[in-house]
Order: structure tokens, then sequence, then C-alpha cells
């Protein structure tokens, strides 16, 4: 039971015990008072009539006696009247009968008023003439005390009552409003929303407690910043280039790496900015410090414009060379974003060395398709970019593009890929029936008509922890289009540059409600990604809104899966989309968690229930400084009471040591494959 309503009951308990008290006692006062009076009205009964009868007696006349008797005890509340009358002995007795009454007979019970007799002996001189004996009756008595205990149970109800009203005010005002906020405070504390301090209260001993809650609030608060500031540190230490602020050589390698395995269509810009090897080479290293920086700067503006919805990667690859890796769909072609981007950095070399000629060198790496690879390893992935740059130097525009498309390495002049031979290569119509020639508009009309006629075939990779007890399970779609399986890397980044990936993100949280629906030998946890262009389109958010108020049967099941740039870039709508989650009660997770170099002190404005840690953290494990930006982003979470998962885990190897960093769940081949649940599905 709560401390105010114990409270409140035990002070209602002394204040009924008090009442209780104050009214025996009154009703005891006033049961005295009226026996006593009833006593001396007996006693001035007797004493009138001797003297009225003692005439009559001394006569011996008896009729004059009982009509002086009569007369006075006629009509009164006494039992019975008897008159001995010495001379004759002869005796005279009247009994009354009992008046009704209105008095309960309990009460009568319970406040017992005894019946009064009263003698007296009549005399004439020294001659006694007779005696009088008068017996009272308690009627009037128990009426007098009736109506009095009940205008006093009135007087005390309303006591009480406004007794009651009062003290449930004071203790509002005293308790109940002071530990309401104290339990405000002490959730909010504990989701990590500190706040502003609480107001000093009224009562002494809150208002201490209340200081210690702020000391508490501001130290929590202040040791999460520095938490969140040193894992911002360290994950820039690690992975940032300090001059531009772009990702550094380590952080390009892995993406590069990633690009690989993933065999993941797009395509590489890389620049090579000649003047700050002269400003170097001229020591002017502070010059060649802020234009570094502002290429920086020119560079995020114009791809953030460039790739509003795609997922690309911007760092600095050495001293003088800058690199995109872009592996989304975009609007604009390759050599046309290239140019864009060299001319942004001509802009800056102009703001800051307006003298300076020197050109800048772009290359324009293209992988349209999975097989052939252009490149079987990062190495030689920097040795056709090195490649590429030599040859614009050498053309008039200084650009220089090399592709695979169709499966082909073209050079146009450039050079060519001496691994891939003839039988390596794929014809037009084997690239065009494998989808790697196709656009964004027909990738969109391929998904729409596979969404109208159920061709899509779904897998689930399991997510355990670190003893294999299963976390939740996460949906994976591949498209059937003309007897082929196309994977999601293919068709999301088209869906993703015609910001049209609702639809599909729709149909996704229809199939996997409906295999949740089916019966399963355990409890089943499903988790499905939305794109970045799903969370900013308003009527999904309102579909959403229906589709989890028609299916709240799912909250403990179903849960969200949001890419961490949604919480950077689109921060009010993500805000909206986790209110509505938040109000249906569903759960939903981070994806890329640590990706941005912006600060992750985001967490602390929402309630995730996991966070997947992107997998530059979790690639190589060896660096010392990699395990420190690991370990500080780990503790973050962990300090939000938010799960952390390893994605891309391939080893037992690479799992144990992430478990000792503190990892809680870990998804990837080294865990369990990817079992295919088409089956299940289709009877969904």
């Amino acid at each position: 039971m709560p401390l105010y309503y114990r409270l409140f009951i035990w002070m209602l308990l002394l204040f009924l015990l008090l009442l209780a008290g104050i009214f025996y006692s009154q009703l005891t006062t006033t049961r005295s008072f009226l026996i006593t009076q009833q006593t001396a009205e007996i006693d001035n009964a007797i004493h009138a009539v001797g003297l009225a009868v003692t005439p009559y007696l001394a006569d011996n006349d008896r009729v004059g006696t009982e009509s002086v008797i009569n007369a006075i005890f006629d009509g009164s509340l006494y039992q019975k009247v008897s008159l001995e009358i010495f001379s004759d002995q002869q005796q005279i007795t009247r009994e009354y009968p009992i008046a009704p009454s209105n008095v309960p007979r309990w009460f009568q019970q319970a406040v017992p008023i005894p019946t009064t007799t009263r003698q007296n002996t009549l005399t004439s001189g020294w001659l006694q003439l007779g005696k009088i004996t008068v017996t009272s009756h308690p009627t009037l008595a128990y009426s007098k005390l009736w109506q009095s205990s009940l205008e006093l149970l009135t007087t005390f109800g309303i006591c009480f009552v406004i007794g009651v009203m009062l003290l449930k005010l004071m203790l509002d005002r005293l308790v109940k409003r002071p530990l309401a906020i104290l339990q405000q405070k002490t959730r909010a504390i504990a989701d990590n929303h500190f706040g502003s301090p609480l107001p000093a209260p009224a009562t002494s001993e809150f208002k201490a407690l209340t200081d210690a809650f702020n000391q508490m609030s501001t130290k929590l608060q202040r040791q999460f910043h520095q938490q969140s500031q040193e894992a911002d540190l360290l994950r820039k230490r690690a992975y940032q280039d300090p001059d531009s602020g772009l990702g550094n050589r380590r952080r390009l390698l892995l993406e590069l790496a990633e690009w690989l395995d993933s065999e993941t269509p797009g395509h590489i810009l890389i620049f090579r900015v000649e003047a700050i090897r002269l400003l170097r080479h001229q020591h002017k290293y502070p010059t060649a410090q802020t234009l570094v920086k502002t290429i920086g700067d020119h560079l995020r503006a114009s791809t953030s414009e460039l790739f509003p919805h795609s997922e690309y990667h911007l760092g600095r690859l050495s001293h003088t060379e800058f690199m995109l890796i872009n592996t989304g769909g975009t609007a604009a072609p390759p050599i046309s974003q290239a140019i864009r981007c060299a001319q942004q950095i001509s802009h800056a070399q102009q703001v800051c060395c307006p003298d300076s000629p020197d050109p800048i060198f772009t290359g324009v790496i293209t992988k349209q398709a999975s097989a052939p690879p252009i490149a079987t390893s990062v190495p030689e992935l920097l040795a056709l970019c090195d490649n590429a740059l030599s040859q614009a130097q050498q053309n008039s525009n200084f650009v220089a593009v090399i592709s695979d498309t169709q499966g082909l390495v073209e050079s146009g002049g450039i050079s060519q890929n001496p691994d891939i031979s003839n039988q390596d290569r794929l014809s037009p119509q084997q690239a065009s029936e494998l989808g790697y020639g196709w656009g964004k508009q027909k990738w969109l009309e391929i998904c729409q008509m596979a969404i109208a006629n159920d061709q899509f075939r779904f897998t689930y990779q399991n997510v355990d922890d670190q003893h294999g007890h299963n976390l939740h399970r996460e949906l994976f779609a591949n498209l059937t289009h003309h007897n082929h399986n196309y994977p999601a890397r293919l068709f999301m980044p088209a869906l993703a540059a015609l910001e049209r990936t609702s639809e599909l993100d729709c149909y996704l949280l229809q199939k996997a409600s409906r295999y949740l629906a089916l019966p399963h030998e355990e409890s089943r946890f499903v988790a499905v990604n939305l794109a970045l262009p799903t969370i900013t389109d308003t009527g999904f958010i309102q579909w959403l809104d229906n589709f989890l108020d028609n299916n709240p049967i799912f909250s403990q099941q179903l849960i969200i899966e949001l890419p961490e740039q949604a919480f950077i870039l689109e921060t009010a709508q993500t805000k909206l989309l986790c209110d509505v989650l938040n109000k249906h009660h569903f759960t939903y997770g981070i994806d890329n968690y640590g990706r941005h170099f912006d600060s992750i002190g985001y967490l602390r404005h929402f309630q995730p229930r996991y966070v997947k840690i992107d997998f530059i953290y979790t690639r190589q494990l060896e660096d010392d400084i990699q395990q420190d930006a690991l370990r500080a982003l780990i503790q973050t979470a962990h300090h939000l009471d938010i799960t952390t998962i390893a994605t891309r885990v391939e080893t037992k190897q690479q799992a144990s040591t992430l478990a000792a960093l503190g990892v809680s769940g870990f998804q990837g081949f080294a865990i369990h494959q990817q079992e295919n649940t088409r089956g299940e599905t289709d009877n969904a």
C-alpha cells in the first residue's frame, strides 16, 4: 500500500478514535445528568404532593386525597404512585401506562437508565398520617438522551467530513504532491530525462530529499554528458580526420572492404587536390589546414544534396585525396556527381587560395554488377583509384572513369583490369536478366508488381545473446521476378532515390504480422527495417498508427528497426514515428549505431529497445583505438539500459571478443545461418 494511503488511513482512524472518545464522554455525562434530574424531579413531586395531601389526610377525606393525587400525577411520566394511609390501613395506588417512545430498543439496552423510587412520610405535627411512594419512568430521559445523541452524531459527522477533506488537502499538499514530484523525477532520471531542478517544497524533510535528488540528477546528467563526449571523442579519434572533419583513411578502408564483400552496386569518386601538396611543400601548414577544412565543409554540403536518401561515405584518403563511396541509387549519374563535387572543391580552393591555378583531378570507379568483380581486395581497388587519378592528369577535363558495365571493365582509353578474362564477362542479355542494367523506374515497376502478386521470398536471421538465447529475428526480403531472386541491395537504392519505399515497408509489416500470427512452439520476436524515405513520409506514419491500433496483440513481438541516420537528419519526423510506437506500446531499435560523427547524445531523448553497432566498429578488433571507441559506445548505451547488438559477426573468436567488450547480442553467420521460411510466410 502506498505511503500516502497508509498515512491517510492511520490519521483517519486516529480522528475517528478521538471523535468516538468525545462522543462516549458526552453521552455518559448526559446520561448522568438526566438520571440526577429525574431523581430531583421525583423528590420535588413527593414534597409537593405531601403538602397538598396532608390536610385531606388529617380530615380523613379520602375523596379529596384521591382527587389531589389524580390532579398531580395524571398525564405525568411516572410509572407508579402509592399512598398508604395509617389511620385506616388503606392504600391508594395509581399505575400509569407506558407511553410509546421513538427511542430504539437497542439504544435503551445499550445505555440503560434505571427507574427511581422515592418515599416520604406525611405528618401533621407529630402525628404520622401516611407514606407516599413514587416510582419514575425513564421514557423522558431516554428521549432526551436519544435526541442529544442524534444531534451529537450529526455534529460529529459534519466535523468528520470537514476533517477528512482538510486532512486530504493537507496530505496532498505536504506529502502526496512532493512524493509525486519525486516519483516523476525518479522515473525521468531512470529514463535519462534529467530536466530542470525540482523546486524546494515547504516541508523541511522533503526539502532535504529534493536537494539530494537535484544533486544526484545534476551529477548523473554531467556524468552522462561526459560519457557521451568521451564516446564521441574516441570515435572521432578512431575514424575521423581531424583537419577535414570527414572520415579518415581507416574508416574508408573498412567501408571499401565492406562494399566489396557485400557486392552492392555503387561507385567511388576520388579527388586529388594538388594545392594542398604545394602548400605543405611551401610550409604553409595553417593555410593548408584551412583549405582542407573548407573542402570538407563544401563536400558535406554538396553530398547532402546529391544523396538525400542514399547510403554514402565521405572521407579523406590521404593529405591530398578525398573519397566518396556511394552504395545507393541517386538521381544523377556518377560523372555528374563527380563534376559537381569537383566544382565545390574548386570553389573552396578559390576561397582559401585565390591565386592557386592547380586543377582538381577526379577519378570515378563504378560497380554495376556482382560478377565479374571490379576488384577482389581493397589494395586492388585503391590501385584502380590511383590509376584513374593518373589518367585524369593526362585528360583535358581532368576526369577519368573506370566501370564494369555489363561485367566488362571499361577504361575509355585509361586502363583495363587484366585479371578479367572473356569467359568471365556477362553478355548484355545476362546482365539484364540479373537486373544489373535496370534503372530506377524499372525497379519501381517490378517491385510494385511483386507486391501486388506477392512475389517476395523472406528469410529471417537470428539475433542471439552470448548464451545462445534468441533475442529476435530480423526479416530480409528477396524479390522474385522471372525465376530470378533479387536481394534488397539491388532494388532498395532505386526505391530510396525515388522516395517510394513506404509501399514496400507497409507490405513487409503486414507479412511480418501474419507470420507472427502463425502458431509456433515458442514465442518469437521479429524486427522489420524501415527505410529513411519511409520515416519521412507522413502518410506512412498515419497508416502505421492505424495498423498498430488494429494489431495490439503484436506489441511485444513486432519490432521496428530505424537507421541512425533518421535520428540525426530527420529528428522531428523520427520523434513523431517513435511517439506513435510508444502510444501503442510497440518497441523499436536503432541500426548503424555510431556511424555518424554527430553526438550520440540523441539517445537520451529516445528509448530504443536495442542498438545495432555499426560494422566499422566490430570488423577489425585488433586495434586498441578501435576497441576504445567501441567500448565507449557500448558503455553509453548500457548507461541508458539499452541492449547492444553486433552485426556481421563472422567468427566465434570475433563473438568472444565482442562479448568481452560488453556486447549483449550477436547477429551473423557465426551465430546462425539465415533460415528460409518462405513456406511459413506464404501460408500467412
